[in-house]
């Protein structure tokens, strides 16, 4: 165990220990986008049929360049006369599990540098951003399922509420 203390974080607190694993999840996660799309597709919903309230090809407008051109199939009259589309891509998994990395660095950055407020507020906007996108695909865009995104909810709520309360305890004035 004296080998593996001399690598954990020395600040005070448990929340360096948070971040660590918060970290190391992520990376895991970010591996399984880049090997397999089998756990993204378990997450976000992956039928999604064209949306009939585009309007036509024009001159002005084309329904393949919208963000909103799909449609979760389960949001039409009659999804079975569309073809569905999956977009749970493996392009879509390179660049979250890019994103993940970038969040994970961060994270284990912060984990031995809390005393430095920068790097304390960009850790705090790891979560946030985490929340946000997952909150949105669940409830906005309505691509995510609650159940696999419920941990995430619960790990970046609790990051968040725990930094923000912690500020003074950790970051230097």
């Amino acid at each position: 165990m004296d080998v593996l203390k001399d690598y954990l974080p020395a600040a005070k607190g448990y929340l360096p220990y948070y971040l660590v694993v918060t970290s190391i999840i992520a990376f895991g996660n970010a591996l399984q986008n880049y090997v397999t799309l089998h756990f993204s597709r378990r997450l976000y919903n992956g039928q999604f049929v064209p949306n009939p309230s585009l309007p036509p090809k024009s001159a002005a407008f084309n329904p393949e360049d919208s963000t909103r051109k799909l449609v979760p199939a389960s949001s039409v009259s009659n999804p079975k006369e569309a073809r569905t589309q999956d977009q749970v891509t493996p392009l879509a998994a390179r660049l979250f599990g890019t994103y993940t990395v970038v969040s994970a660095i961060v994270r284990i950055y912060a984990a031995y540098n809390l005393h430095l407020a920068p790097i304390y507020h960009i850790t705090i906007w790891t979560y946030v951003v985490a929340l946000a996108h997952f909150g949105t695909e669940f409830a906005v865009f309505k691509t995510a399922y609650m159940g696999p995104v419920a941990s995430t909810f619960a790990f970046a709520t609790a990051g968040i509420i725990w930094m923000t309360s912690q500020y003074s305890f950790y970051v230097e004035a």
